[in-house]
């Protein structure tokens, strides 16, 4: 497999094989975090991660809503990912509900990242990987 510069590869996971993306999150005190996250298009969301995680990472509340899961704890995030151009801060949920959904289709997941987070970088996928690009130009 040869990785282009500025790119993130990941194999699919899970039963049924689902596709992965690998983020760095900073907390308040400057610790780093690495963690797996179901890739998600169809959700609306930036990220959720489990109400622990949160509680880790969250920089300052974001307000909450209501999904089909139940209520999302909002909080901002910090993503420090340099080698996709990203160190900002995206409005993340806490929903413990959602995590084990991601985690019925493998242990790894530790919550999802949706289409906000996906559309700030140029993502795909072909029958072995699935991909994060910096967005060129």
């Amino acid at each position: 497999m040869t990785v282009r510069p500025f790119e993130q590869r990941n194999s699919y996971k899970g039963s049924p094989l689902r596709p992965c993306v690998r983020l760095r999150v900073t907390a308040p005190d400057g610790a780093a975090l690495e963690f797996d996250l179901l890739a998600d298009t169809g959700n609306p969301c930036a990220l959720i991660v489990s109400r622990a995680m949160m509680i880790k990472l969250k920089q300052r509340a974001a307000p909450d809503v209501n999904s089909n899961f139940g209520l999302l704890e909002g909080g901002w995030l910090h993503l420090t990912m340099p080698e996709l151009g990203i160190d900002q801060n995206v409005t993340g949920y806490a929903s413990d509900s959602v995590v084990t959904a991601t985690k019925a289709s493998s242990p790894d997941f530790e919550g999802l990242a949706g289409l906000p987070f996906l559309r700030s970088l140029e993502y795909g996928g072909d029958a072995d990987w699935f991909w994060l690009r910096r967005v060129q130009g």
